[in-house]
C-alpha cells in the first residue's frame, strides 16, 4: 500500500483513522498468511526531520515466521522543485527461519519491496533487537543509492 500511494499511507497513519486502517491491513495479512495474532502487534511513529521528508518507524512484537518483519521503515521524500531527488523506499527487517536455525538465535534479514512487486533481499542480517544497526544500514544505503532499488542478494 505504501508503494502505491505513499502520501496517503503516511497521512492515514497521521490521522484518527490510523487504528482502523492498521487493523484492516493486519486482517488482510492474517488471511493471506493463514493465521496469527488477532490484533496488529505493532507500535509506530512518524518523524519529519525536514520539510518534504517523512519517515515512518514500525516495530512488531511476537514475530515467528519467515517474512514477518521485526521492524519496518518507510521513507517518503518529495522531489526538489526541479522534479529530481524524490523517492519512496521501504525497508523491512524480516525474520529469517534459515538464519535463525543456523545461528541458534533469532536472526533477521534486511529486505526491500519495490513498486513493481519484487521483494529484494540485501546481504545484511541483524539480531531482531538491533534496531540501531538496522537504521544505520538504511541511512548508509539511502546516502549511497537514494535513487535506485536494492540489489538482489544471492
Amino acid at each position: 500500500m505504501f508503494l502505491e500511494d505513499p502520501a496517503r499511507f503516511v497521512s492515514t497513519l497521521d490521522g484518527n483513522a490510523a487504528p482502523s486502517f492498521l487493523e484492516k491491513l493486519w486482517s488482510w495479512a492474517l488471511q493471506s498468511a493463514g493465521g496469527g495474532a488477532p490484533r496488529a502487534p505493532l507500535t509506530y511513529s512518524i518523524e519529519r526531520p525536514r520539510a518534504g521528508l517523512a519517515i515512518v518507524y514500525m516495530q512488531f512484537r511476537d514475530v515467528r515466521f519467515t517474512g514477518e518483519p521485526w521492524h519496518a521503515r518507510f521513507f517518503m521524500r518529495d522531489p526538489d522543485p526541479d522534479g529530481t531527488n524524490g523517492y519512496m523506499r521501504c525497508f523491512l527487517l524480516e525474520h529469517s527461519e534459515y538464519a535463525t536455525e543456523t545461528s541458534g538465535r533469532p536472526t533477521a534479514l534486511v529486505c526491500e519491496p519495490s513498486p513493481d512487486g519484487k521483494h529484494q533481499n540485501w546481504q545484511a542480517s541483524f539480531a531482531p533487537t538491533d534496531e540501531a544497526g538496522f537504521d544505520a544500514f538504511i541511512l548508509a544505503t539511502l546516502r549511497s543509492k537514494a535513487s535506485g532499488p536494492a540489489p538482489t542478494a544471492g
